[in-house]
């Protein structure tokens, strides 16, 4: 069971969304909610802009993609880099 105290304001409206059902053991852009947290990063962006990849997008608490904000706010709304 998921401590839903220790959740992020963005990963707790994910679990209340799409449920805490296997939170954190796996997690799938198509079949779980979407959303992005900051993190702290050295790799740079892969979109192009050359900013570093301060954010990551993540599905039932597995972080399943990191980018520069634009692109992982792109991501969480249709799925797509």
């Amino acid at each position: 069971m998921t401590d839903l105290s220790s959740l992020s304001k963005h990963a707790l409206a994910a679990a209340m969304t799409g449920g805490t059902e296997s939170w954190g053991e796996w997690g799938s852009a198509v079949d779980h909610v979407r959303y992005m947290e900051a993190n702290t990063s050295k790799r740079m962006c892969r979109c192009g802009c050359r900013k570093r990849a301060n954010w990551s997008g993540r599905a039932n608490g597995i972080t399943l993609t990191m980018g520069c904000e634009l692109t992982i706010r792109r991501w969480v709304k249709t799925g797509h880099r």
